[in-house]
C-alpha cells in the first residue's frame, strides 16, 4: 500500500496533466 503523500502527489499530477491537456485542446 502506497503512502498517502505519495498517492495525493500522484493524484495530483495526473489532475494537473489533465487539466493542462484540457486548457492547451480548448
Amino acid at each position: 500500500v502506497p503512502e498517502p503523500g505519495t498517492l495525493a502527489l500522484f493524484a495530483l499530477g495526473l489532475a494537473g496533466l489533465g487539466l493542462a491537456r484540457r486548457r492547451k485542446a480548448a
